[in-house]
């Protein structure tokens, strides 16, 4: 049985998107993030996210096989890979399966959060969050697409080791995602990682603040204030 993200394809060259990083990590996790713009409409992306056997590598399943990969698009829906044998008429039968991750928050056309630890990192104490993210350009010319993963927790491998291997391959995946799109001509402004975690790219960037604020919140530093107490 192969495993998703099997190590002897970690070292395999692959293109890279217009933006791909490990964008932050620490001992104990990392967040990888890979953005691209391409002509298609949000619809035409949120399909094609939809099928992961037309674009996840073969090499990256437990089965050597992505014909039985889907992903169930509403909340407790299952990312699954099914593991399939032909009987003696030739007939595909169902023979076990795996969970890749779990569907949290699905809004067709705008966001796909699933949490999962991918391949290795399944047999590890970690929780990993992915959030796809899609938006219009500006110009409706295109697409903006984000992957986001984040990953933390108790894990045998070191970050420096674990954290480039899983973004090279989570970034392939990516890519072939994309393939069938012509990359757009847009200039990418600075991204800032974390407004693509909490909601589409665009309301992201409207709605949050332009900078995440390091202050203490008011309650902090009122902690040594004595209690207030309700009248009689």
């Amino acid at each position: 049985m192969k495993s998703a993200f099997f190590p002897a394809a970690l070292l395999a060259a692959i293109s890279s998107p217009a933006f791909a990083e490990v964008k932050a990590a620490s001992d104990t996790g990392f967040n990888s993030v890979h953005i691209a713009t391409v002509k298609a409409t949000p619809e035409e992306i949120w399909t094609r996210l939809l099928t992961p056997k037309d674009y996840w590598n073969k090499a990256h399943s437990w089965s050597g096989s992505t014909a039985g990969f889907y992903i169930d698009a509403q909340a407790n829906g299952c990312f699954c890979e099914l593991f399939q044998e032909a009987d003696v008429n030739g007939k595909l039968n169902t023979v076990g399966s795996v969970e890749h991750m779990r569907v949290l928050f699905a809004h067709p056309g705008k966001v796909l959060r699933m949490q999962g630890a991918l391949g290795p990192l399944q047999s590890e104490a970690v929780i990993g969050t992915l959030t796809v993210a899609m938006e219009p350009t500006k110009d409706k010319a295109g697409t903006r697409v984000s992957f986001s993963y984040v990953v933390g927790g108790y894990m045998r491998y070191t970050v420096a080791e674990i954290a480039p291997a899983v973004d090279k391959v989570l970034g392939e995946q990516f890519k072939n995602m994309l393939l069938p799109f012509a990359p757009a001509e847009t200039v990418l402004p600075k991204i800032d990682g974390f407004k693509l975690d909490i909601e589409t790219i665009e309301e992201a960037a409207a709605d949050a603040p332009t900078e995440v604020s390091t202050a203490k919140p008011a309650a902090d530093a009122s902690a040594g204030a004595p209690p207030q107490t309700e009248p009689n």
